[in-house]
């Protein structure tokens, strides 16, 4: 089952009201969310574990309406998390067999967020193990299949939690993303997704991947969606109308394959028929693009993630550090290789691999100004996926991992062999007001 479209499918600020009314109970809505998961879920694999603390929090947004008390802007909104994410009474497993008991000492800052703002956490969802893919498959809980195609993955790292969202399980959740794992899974799925500026959510309670590009945000059915769970994740965007927006199409992003570029060609068109200014194309230099070399992850992952467990599970629940995870051989088979490979690396200098960042950073910045746009535009993905496999998705979510920008994917309007195109929009940190404008803009054609 793939999501209602937007106009179609009460908002979560229109949920929201309702609940905290009284008009629609919060018991009530678990309820279907937790059907759909017992229907659907035995087909997709997209949670790891359900919250046994869910139905005594849809009670207490049902007794603080009864009250006239609105907890926040999620009140009552049945939301998921991604299983990287630390939630208490739940493990953390980050889809690793060998974490199945590791038990966070609190919640993740974030989640701490969305309980104050009222959400009803219906449970945690399946990831690529570690967060290592664009695929997501893990020794946990297998591989996330596509409702709409369950011969391809949705992708990942995050495609639990968009299958989640388009299946009904839950009204928006959580993923992070370091190189595009929130951006991917969401274009795949027809959903909107969104990578805040890093450092702009706290990484609290978080599986590291690599810190210097690890984010945390949220995928949800529409822009408008998106913008409240901003909210309620205490990183409010403000709003803005489209008109006057620069846009240029960043055409070395698009890849070689010509159906992509022929499914955004209506897009593109309609932005500029009206109320944007398009500049196409624009060109980064080759010399920055993020095509090879020493990647940020195999440098930062090892000694990241053993601080991690060094400090974030009560005593005796997880592995005493990523050797002993290794060794234990309690991770996906296929995951010996990268894992020693990235033990070696535990260490080792990272500063040439930043520097490279800086300057890609440097360049974007320099581009924007030289061809006088306020933001970039290109496929989320170079593909579309075409089985379970990682699929090639190409280099351009790099740019704002790497970079530290935030960006947002949001569906085209268009398919390829029945599924969605996804637009990424990415300009500097202070933009998020414009990416925000632009997407719901496109959001609007696309209907």
């Amino acid at each position: 089952m793939i999501a209602p479209e937007p106009e179609s499918a009460p908002s979560i600020a229109d949920l929201a009201d309702q609940l905290a009314s009284g008009a629609l109970s919060a018991r009530a809505l678990l309820a279907a969310c937790r059907d759909a998961v017992a229907d659907r879920d035995g087909a997709l694999h997209a949670m790891i574990a359900l919250n046994p603390a869910a139905q005594a929090e849809a009670e207490a947004a049902d007794r603080a309406a009864a009250r006239g008390e609105r907890l926040g802007p999620l009140h009552g909104i049945p939301v998921v998390v991604k299983d990287n994410i630390d939630v208490a009474g739940m493990p953390t497993t980050s889809g690793c067999i060998g974490l199945a008991r590791a038990m966070p000492l609190r919640d993740a800052a974030v989640v701490t967020r969305l309980r104050a703002a009222g959400a009803v956490l219906v449970g945690k969802t399946n990831l690529s193990e570690l967060s290592f893919e664009i695929r997501s498959r893990s020794s946990i809980g297998g591989d996330v299949l596509h409702p709409a195609n369950p011969a391809v993955t949705p992708g990942g790292s995050s495609g639990g939690t968009a299958v989640a969202i388009v299946s009904g399980f839950a009204l928006a959740g959580l993923g992070t993303d370091t190189g595009g794992s929130i951006r991917i899974p969401a274009a795949y799925t027809g959903l909107v997704g969104f990578r805040p500026a890093h450092g702009a959510l706290p990484m609290a309670g978080i599986a590291p991947l690599a810190p210097s590009t690890d984010t945390v945000g949220p995928i949800a059915r529409s822009v408008a969606d998106l913008r409240v769970m901003l909210d309620a994740l205490g990183h409010p965007v403000d709003a803005r109308p489209h008109t006057g927006l620069r846009v240029g199409i960043l055409r070395q992003a698009f890849g070689s394959d010509p159906a992509i570029a022929a499914a955004l060609a209506p897009m593109l068109a309609q932005l500029a028929a009206g109320g944007v200014r398009v500049v196409d194309p624009v060109a980064l230099p080759d010399d920055v693009l993020p095509l090879a070399g020493d990647h940020i992850v195999d440098a930062e992952f090892a000694e990241a993630f053993d601080a991690y467990l060094a400090s974030n599970f009560a005593p005796g629940t997880a592995p005493a550090s990523l050797a002993a995870l290794v060794e234990s051989g309690a991770h996906l088979p296929e995951y010996a290789a990268p894992l020693r490979a990235r033990l070696a690396r535990k260490g080792q200098s990272t500063a040439m691999i930043l520097a490279d960042h800086d300057r890609l950073s440097a360049a974007m910045t320099d581009l924007l100004a030289t061809a006088g746009v306020d933001v970039l535009l290109f496929p989320t993905s170079q593909v579309v996926p075409r089985s379970l496999d990682n699929p090639k998705g190409g280099w351009a979510p790099e740019l704002a991992a790497r970079s530290g920008w935030p960006a947002i994917s949001v569906p085209s309007g268009a398919c390829i062999d029945g599924l969605p195109v996804g637009i990424e929009l990415t300009g500097p940190a202070g933009s998020e007001a414009l990416l925000l404008a632009l997407a719901h803009h496109i959001e609007a054609l696309s209907r």
